[in-house]
């Protein structure tokens, strides 16, 4: 039964906490980040077919951090943030991956539990109401978590309400007798008297044949503090604020310029500087380029067509330090005039030109032809 019994606490410390690890012995549960480190980034692959790209001269420059295949320099818009270019070839889709990314610190917060537990030999869980907290204000969250080799799932109750939560495990399954009863208040060393009168009335809300008062006697209590790291931005602004539309689009328009990326158009520096602020720097959630039209994550019929697949481990909370950015700004190191490059390029300046020698041909061949009509009528008439 100690093996059951341990197996319990197990999952009440893991219903209480989240996920995590456990150090029973000092009763201190350590949980992953909230916010990984691509929730403070915007990242696209700019993957449409015209686009050209050509990482060498820039990654030849001052003023860069080259690691691997990326190229990482500060950003045009605000020198404080990262821009992450990463050659991209993955299933069906290849181009350039642009990443704004904020630098990132780590943070470390502390959260105190008051921990009652117990176990009841004689009452099964099937014969509770777990509803009947419902009209007191009381949420049942349900889970099911294999407990035991070779058995089927055991059933995890939790019933919340504030800094409260009753959780109700059965021993074997819910048709048997036996449940281990746990209580946790959140930011306390103890029961206040609100709290009790909160308790009390669940029990009696879901009809357990023990009243709370008589349980307390059972309860062995302790403290038990979370830990919970998480990554925070060092630019002094969260990601919900930050400007991404005017950083994505003066950072393509640098990129253009500078003839690292060609072929960019106005019309697709707006669309992806308009959903900059929509996108993530997480392989499902950043943006991409797909059936003529620029969007933020992946699509059913992407998966259908295997154009790409869906990443299914956890998100990295590796974070980003601001000491991997150089020391300087990259300043323009290409925008030198070479009228061949901007003649060809699909920007509006590019057209412009290709429509104005268009018509200058037009013209020229024009005058051409009119010229060696008269030359030829005044042949025929001599």
């Amino acid at each position: 039964m100690k093996t059951i019994y341990n197996i319990l606490i197990l999952a009440l410390v893991v219903s209480i906490m989240g996920a995590g690890t456990l150090d029973i012995g000092s009763a201190s549960a350590l949980t992953g980040c909230y916010r990984p480190t691509g929730w403070y980034a915007s990242e696209f692959i700019l993957n449409k077919p015209s686009l050209k790209f050509n990482l060498d001269p820039i990654g030849e420059s001052e003023n860069v951090t080259v690691i691997r295949e990326s190229v990482i320099y500060r950003s045009h818009y605000n020198e404080s943030l990262a821009v992450i270019l990463t050659p991209f070839d993955l299933f069906e889709e290849k181009g350039l991956d642009i990443r704004l990314q904020m630098p990132t610190r780590n943070i470390t917060t502390g959260t105190q539990f008051i921990v009652l537990e117990t176990d009841d030999m004689e009452t099964r869980l099937l014969d509770l109401n777990m509803m009947g907290g419902r009209g007191k204000g009381w949420v049942l969250d349900i889970s099911y978590m294999q407990l035991l080799p070779e058995q089927p799932p055991t059933q995890i109750s939790n019933l919340t309400k504030g800094n409260l939560k009753v959780t109700l495990v059965p021993h074997i399954n819910e048709t048997l007798p036996g449940i281990y009863i746990a209580i946790s208040a959140e930011n306390a060393t103890g029961l206040s008297n609100e709290n009790m009168t909160e308790l009390s009335n669940i029990f009696d809300g879901i009809g357990y044949p023990i009243s709370f008062n008589m349980l307390t006697r059972e309860f062995e209590s302790k403290i038990t503090i979370e830990e919970e790291h998480d990554l925070e931005s060092t630019l002094g602004i969260s990601p919900d604020d930050f400007d991404w539309f005017e950083a994505m689009k003066i950072e393509l328009e640098w990129l253009r310029d500078n003839r690292v990326v060609t072929g960019l158009a106005d019309e697709d520096i707006e669309d992806i500087a308009t959903i900059a602020k929509d996108t993530v720097g997480e392989h499902n959630l950043r943006g991409r380029y797909y059936n003529d039209n620029w969007i933020q994550g992946i699509t059913e019929e992407m998966l259908e067509n295997e154009v790409t697949k869906l990443y299914t481990g956890e998100p990295t909370c590796d974070g980003f330090s601001e000491e991997i950015l150089p020391s300087f700004n990259l300043q323009d190191f290409n925008t030198g005039f070479r009228p061949l490059e901007i003649i060809f390029e699909s920007s509006i300046q590019g057209q412009t030109i290709r429509i104005g020698l268009i018509g200058i041909s037009i013209l020229f061949v024009s005058v051409f032809v009119l010229r060696w009509r008269k030359r030829l009528r005044k042949r025929k008439r001599r």
